[in-house]
């Protein structure tokens, strides 16, 4: 028989010899066998389809889809098909563009942690939506569960933030802390998310901004106090709301661990 054995074609295309005898079971390329040796065999019109199919699989269309495009697809089917990958497309690019930005900024961060370290500036705190996220409270509770589920499913577009408790001003240091997921409120709606009723909404505060570093398990409240809150009081400012913070990397030195924290002090 003229043709090209199953082996060769697979090396010819940088396809595995499964997928080639799947695309014949999916009826998409139909090889003729040789009734004495068994062998398959692909001649110039299997080429063709063969060669659509890896064009079609190119741009993304799924194998079941090609399938159609190959046995079924009139040239209307074909336009609408091709209309409906492009908007897939589209949406793919918007949300690598968000992605890369998320990435820029935080690699800004990072790069400004050593000129921050240890810097007070006054700025406004950013809005947030904040979730509390390590509570048996929000846990025990399936659409507590629910809840915290879809906001992990938002990463990288949430924020790691800490909030500390509501304390009367002036009463020493801080002693506790509550971890979660933040989003600027605008971006509720950019995922279609309703105010979450476990959710709080921290607004805009004058605020003393700074970043400070943290090791390993069990020093993030004594350096917070002690990096943060105390050189504030030094300067004399009134704290009058919760800090609010994110955590920004967490990083080896010399076989220990760093952690780098920026937070936000409401002062008046």
């Amino acid at each position: 028989m003229q043709g090209y054995k199953i082996g060769e074609v697979a090396h010819m295309f940088g396809l595995p010899n499964d997928t080639l005898r799947y695309y014949e079971s999916r009826g998409i390329i139909a090889p003729k066998r040789d009734k004495e040796s068994g062998y398959r065999y692909y001649d110039a019109w299997d080429m063709n389809f063969l060669l659509d199919s890896m064009w079609y699989r190119s741009y993304g269309f799924s194998l079941s889809e090609v399938e159609q495009m190959i046995n079924k697809d009139n040239l209307e089917e074909f336009e609408n098909r091709y209309r409906q990958r492009e908007i897939e497309m589209l949406r793919t690019i918007d949300e690598y563009q968000r992605k890369l930005r998320r990435l820029a900024l935080y690699r800004r961060k990072m790069r400004m942690i050593p000129q921050q370290l240890g810097q007070f500036d006054i700025e406004n705190s950013p809005a947030m939506v904040w979730q509390r996220q390590r509570t048996k409270e929000v846990l025990e509770k399936g659409e507590g569960v629910d809840i915290i589920r879809r906001w992990a499913e938002l990463m990288p577009y949430v924020d790691h933030t800490f909030v500390m408790p509501e304390k009367k001003p002036g009463q020493g240091e801080f002693n506790e802390y509550c971890w979660g997921f933040s989003l600027p409120p605008e971006d509720l709606k950019l995922f279609a998310m309703e105010m979450p009723p476990t959710a709080e909404y921290i607004p805009s505060f004058k605020s003393v901004h700074t970043v400070f570093c943290a090791g390993g398990e069990g020093t993030f409240m004594d350096s917070f106090n002690d990096q943060v809150i105390a050189p504030i009081k030094e300067k004399g400012y009134r704290i009058i709301n919760p800090p609010v913070g994110h955590l920004l990397v967490r990083i080896h030195e010399a076989g220990k661990m760093k952690r780098y924290f920026e937070v936000w002090v409401p002062i008046e």
